[in-house]
């Protein structure tokens, strides 16, 4: 029997794969269908990347606070209020469109308030899964979780692709609250093995705060890992969220479905990389692991500065995608391992705020940029950039670089 059978034997493992399907099918339908329909409703990448940015902002204001609701509170329970709120705000959008009311400005608060969602699920979820699967079972269990995201990210573009024919681009949101109600229900039904192992009662919300900021600069490990993460989203994450719709639409002249061929091909490549380090990853430091996907991460948004087809675009787009495993996989498994269960909640929570805080940042300023510059020019930047990031890592930051 494989691992991977062994894994699935797991009943709650294999709920909360189901269930991170479901909702990032959601993500990946709702991201398609939000960008674009800013883009045809305003005609501007100021505007677009400013939406963006709202979509990825309460990351920077609630991700300590959310850190410290799930060292204190059941974990599942912040899962289930999170894709109950998503459901209804997403839902929301189908009623201004058909009421008449749907504007830039309209997505941007709807985008700020599911995100809040977001920012409390996030770590609530990291930090459920040690409750659920033995510390020996981390790595490849993390490895099997994002490949929910990979498949979810093939799903989402051919749902999205499918209802563009023949619904039009309203309805994208109609199955995606339809995705974040069906996580909802698989949710509900897990029973961890594990106790949830609750913070000290008597220390205060800032007190936690502090306590978690305070742990993470004075580590080895954690500390450079934020610094590099921090460094590399800002660089990369919004000229990705932001400048692939517009490189997809001002450079190529494609449709939202050729944009969603696009991430769907993005998608192949994260499932193969996945794959790979499912089967492979322990072989590897996590470090090195980590360090490398940075680096590829960075360089291959170098040739996309030479692209001018679809078919060119795919190919890179699935060449580019098998980094990404390589950078969350080893990162999730090393806070989990590193970090004491009773203040993963507040790590997560800042490595959710070094992630999601940044692209906020950096789609807000992308958006901008590609007022002044065209994207294939902004992808040659950030590659060089990002590439540089990854490197300097391995220069300088020893310790993460030989964690395993």
């Amino acid at each position: 029997m494989t691992y991977f059978q062994k894994i699935f034997q797991n009943r709650n493992l294999a709920l909360l794969w189901l269930g991170q399907m479901a909702s990032q099918s959601g993500d990946s339908i709702y991201q398609i269908g939000l960008l674009w329909m800013v883009l045809e409703l305003s005609g501007s990448t100021s505007v677009t990347g400013m939406v963006a940015m709202a979509s990825y902002l309460p990351a920077v204001l609630l991700s300590m606070v959310a850190g410290v609701s799930a060292d204190h509170n059941d974990r599942r329970k912040i899962m289930l209020v999170s894709d109950a709120f998503r459901f209804i705000l997403v839902f929301l959008i189908p009623i201004a469109f058909f009421g008449d009311f749907l504007n830039p400005q309209f997505l941007g608060i709807n985008a700020f308030a599911i995100a809040i969602a977001a920012t409390f699920f996030n770590p609530a979820k990291d930090a459920f899964v040690p409750q659920i699967v033995a510390k020996e079972g981390l790595l490849k269990a993390n490895s099997l979780i994002q490949t929910s995201w990979q498949i979810s990210l093939l799903l989402g573009p051919a749902i999205a692709g499918v209802l563009l024919h023949y619904f039009g681009n309203v309805h994208l949101f109609t199955a995606c609250s339809s995705a974040y109600l069906f996580s909802f229900a698989l949710v509900f039904f897990i029973r961890p093995a594990r106790k949830f192992s609750r913070s000290t009662k008597d220390a205060t919300g800032l007190k936690e705060v502090k306590d978690g900021l305070f742990f993470a600069l004075r580590h080895p490990v954690i500390f450079p890992l934020l610094l590099i993460t921090i460094a590399d989203n800002l660089l990369l994450m919004g000229p990705a969220i932001v400048g692939t719709p517009v490189f997809a639409r001002e450079t190529l002249g494609l449709d939202a479905a050729g944009y969603a061929i696009i991430m769907s091909c993005f998608a192949v490549g994260t499932l193969i990389g996945s794959g790979g380090l499912f089967l492979f990853g322990g072989r590897f430091k996590k470090g090195h692991l980590l360090l490398s996907g940075i680096v590829w991460d960075g360089i291959t948004f170098i040739p996309l500065y030479f692209i001018q087809s679809l078919s060119a675009a795919a190919i890179l787009a699935t060449i580019h995608g098998v980094a990404i495993p390589l950078l969350v996989v080893p990162r999730t498994s090393l806070i989990q391992d590193i970090v004491p269960a009773n203040m993963t909640g507040r790590i997560f929570a800042l490595m959710h705020l070094s992630v999601v805080g940044m692209s906020a940042i950096s789609a807000g300023l992308s958006g901008l940029i590609l007022e002044l510059i065209n994207a294939p020019t902004l992808f040659l930047l950030i590659g060089i950039g990002g590439g540089l990031c990854g490197l300097a890592g391995w220069v300088f930051a020893k310790d993460l670089r030989i964690s395993d």
